[in-house]
């Protein structure tokens, strides 16, 4: 056969396929049959674009055992295989070494809830110590003394009042604008000290008061008590089947000093009609001095007076109006 016999003309090669449908080959443009993949003249192989072709990969056992240990561990959102199984089997190792004791903040959890369910009990020994070389500590027993507050004036600490009824000052003979000068033998210069020398005193210790009143000193015995007995009395007065006593003397009431007299007193403002004080006779801008037979020389002592009186009974106030001094017994109504 003769060379020019064997070579193939790309243009003319149609005639060898007779009546057969042929098609241009893309790349050297012969002709080949319809439906042929490939070129016989150029090797060029249809359809291996991007999008069509699909590389074919041969593995051999080993190779398919990986590859599907492989392909198992591959992601779900096409980020790729991660790791083969040995991989796998490093990655679990991570874990169990994590999981080998939990972690300190755990610790400090149940550290928490032991004290909170303790209470703390177990610091109590230690907190009595605090508070320096008296042994007060934060959770030692207040000694109270039995009044609203002190309030600190020229000389010492004023009682403002005396409550509750039958307390420590109560039971002293003290009463609401008495001023401390001298405590347990400790010198009473304001209300803070009042308050120092209190929180160093044992609960139940009778002490010596001298204290100031209407310019006169005197001197009484006082012994204290906790927190929890001034609750009952306050609680006996609440609960007492009389109720609390109540004449109308509204609530504009100030403490002022007496016109010509060297003592103090509460002044009236608003006096209410139609109720006990008004019905007995007082009036706006008097000054009561005495309540029940006791000297009044703060708003809220008189207020406590009165609230302690038995309703229904009859109580004598002594009152200045215009420089007169008036003696006013009050029916006492009750507070409901």
């Amino acid at each position: 056969m003769s060379s020019e016999s064997q070579n193939i003309d790309p243009e003319n090669s149609a005639g060898a396929s007779g009546s057969q449908d042929n098609m241009p080959c893309p790349n050297c443009r012969a002709q080949m049959p319809q439906g042929m993949r490939f070129c016989r003249v150029c090797g060029f192989r249809l359809g291996e674009g991007v999008e069509e072709y699909t590389e074919t990969v041969r593995l051999d056992s080993k190779g398919q055992a990986t590859a599907s240990a492989g392909h198992l561990m591959t992601t779900p959102f096409g980020a790729g295989a991660m790791v083969g199984a040995g991989a796998s089997q490093v990655a679990l190792g991570k874990k169990k070494r994590k999981r080998k004791g939990p972690h300190w903040i755990v610790w400090v959890i149940l550290a928490a809830i032991i004290v909170s369910v303790a209470g703390g009990s177990f610091l109590r020994p230690f907190s009595m110590n605090i508070g320096g070389p008296s042994g007060i500590g934060s959770d030692a027993p207040k000694s109270k003394f039995g009044t609203s507050k002190f309030v600190s004036v020229d000389g010492g600490a004023m009682l403002d009042a005396i409550e509750p009824p039958n307390g420590p000052a109560d039971k002293a003979g003290l009463l609401g604008g008495d001023i401390i000068t001298t405590f347990d033998g400790q010198t009473v210069k304001d209300d803070d000290d009042i308050r120092k020398l209190l929180a160093s005193t044992p609960v139940g210790k009778t002490v010596e008061v001298v204290y100031i009143r209407d310019g006169e000193t005197k001197k009484a015995q006082l012994t204290t008590i906790n927190e929890d007995e001034m609750e009952r009395l306050n609680e006996q007065l609440e609960a007492r089947p009389e109720g609390e006593g109540f004449i109308g003397e509204g609530t504009n009431l100030d403490r002022v000093q007496v016109p010509g007299m060297n003592i103090y007193g509460v002044q009236l403002h608003d006096v209410r009609r139609n109720r006990p004080a008004y019905i007995s006779g007082l009036r706006d801008e008097d000054i009561v001095i005495e309540f029940g037979g006791l000297p009044m020389r703060t708003r809220r002592e008189f207020e406590l007076r009165i609230e302690r009186a038995i309703p229904d009974t009859e109580v004598k106030a002594v009152v200045i109006r215009n420089g007169e001094r008036l003696e006013i017994p009050i029916r006492i109504g009750i507070n409901n």
